[in-house]
């Protein structure tokens, strides 16, 4: 797996910022960040998998995804559909300490990175043209820039202006096979998977059951069950000294080789060289 593939996407170009403008594919898979990430969508039409739910992505809408937040972007980009979003990850604890000065939107900002929180999902159509010419300036800025923190805590500032200050009402969206689907592996995902188990809870046939959810999110169920093992076994590894043995055995895997090897291809590293890399994160953040 290509280091850009990883699930844990969390490598900033720059110190707290990575910006990019594209018009090509999102990470057509499951994966999170360490940091908080913004998504606005230019051109184009797809999907954004994400809290369980589904949410179309199109021109003028912004997603907001806090810190290790469990998403994917299902694009099918051809001729007919030219896809074009700016992605912006930030470092939001250095962005947050920026804007001490100023405290509402401080405190707004604080808001939608809480972890705990839900994806922020914003329509912007009527401001999409300022949108765009705030991204394309900051785009223009020059990389090595000594005030590049001022100018993206201004971008945010501008974009926060945008947003109202209360929680975002979601669009509202009608729950799929796929999301229900999603909901049953969130409560048995540390359990021994049985799909006619899921197919029975559902009251819909195995093979349809399978082949609904590639149809609506463009994965398989094991790929998306394997993903939310793997994101448990990050959090318990983070926070917990147990042992390895004990966290596959927490997370849905009966052979502690087999969650070692999972977890490599998926991250590049195993659960130890993982917990010793987030344990020296966290002792520079204190």
């Amino acid at each position: 797996m290509k280091q850009q593939d990883l699930l844990e996407r969390i490598t900033l170009n720059e110190r707290f910022v990575s910006f990019n403008r594209m018009h090509n594919m999102s990470a057509n898979y499951y994966h999170w960040h360490q940091c908080l990430e913004l998504l606005f969508v230019s051109q184009g039409y797809g999907i954004v998998i994400v809290d369980n739910q589904q949410y179309t992505a199109k021109p003028g809408r912004l997603f907001i995804f806090p810190p290790f937040r469990l998403h994917k972007v299902h694009v099918e980009q051809d001729d007919r559909n030219i896809y074009h979003r700016t992605t912006i990850h930030v470092d939001h604890t250095i962005v947050e300490s920026f804007l001490a000065p100023f405290p509402r939107q401080q405190e707004h900002f604080r808001h939608i990175c809480n972890s705990q929180g839900l994806t922020q999902v914003y329509d912007l159509e009527a401001d999409a043209d300022f949108m765009e010419r705030l991204l394309a300036q900051f785009d223009q800025r020059e990389p090595q820039q000594s005030h590049q923190l001022a100018e993206l805590s201004l971008l945010l500032m501008q974009m926060l202006e945008l947003l109202p200050e209360s929680m975002a009402t979601h669009p509202t969206y009608t729950p799929t096979n796929a999301s229900r689907i999603m909901n049953w592996i969130e409560q048995h995902y540390a359990q021994k998977f049985v799909l006619d188990d899921l197919a029975k809870a559902l009251n819909l046939s195995k093979s349809y059951t399978s082949r609904v959810f590639r149809q609506e999110t463009g994965g398989s169920i094991q790929e998306y069950l394997a993903t939310r093992r793997i994101k448990r076994a990050c959090e318990l590894l983070s926070m917990s000294d147990e042992p390895i043995e004990t966290i596959a055995s927490q997370t849905g895997f009966s052979e502690t080789s087999y969650f070692i090897t999972t977890f490599r291809n998926k991250l590049g590293q195993t659960p130890l060289q993982y917990r010793k890399l987030r344990r020296l994160q966290a002792s520079f953040e204190q």
